[in-house]
């Protein structure tokens, strides 16, 4: 695209309805390689649907030990 740009420099003055249409045609790539980024965006949180965070593991745990910890004490008991 930039080589056109200075390619079409060369050869002619370029006017403002010019400039207008290569910025939007600029603005039109970037708004479909955006679009396709979130859609990646959305495969990939789909994909994550249902892992647990670490926090949430360990906190789990801490848990599990917890009462891992209060049967056995009741075990000793009985």
């Amino acid at each position: 695209m930039r080589r056109d740009i200075i390619k079409m420099m060369k050869k002619k003055n370029i006017t403002i309805d010019d400039l207008a249409r290569m910025v939007q045609k600029e603005f039109n790539e970037i708004n479909q390689k955006l679009g396709k980024l979130d859609r990646n965006d959305q495969i990939i949180l789909k994909r994550l649907e249902g892992v647990v965070y670490r926090t949430k593991f360990e906190k789990l745990e801490i848990r599990v030990a917890e009462l891992e910890n209060l049967l056995a004490v009741n075990n000793k008991k009985g």
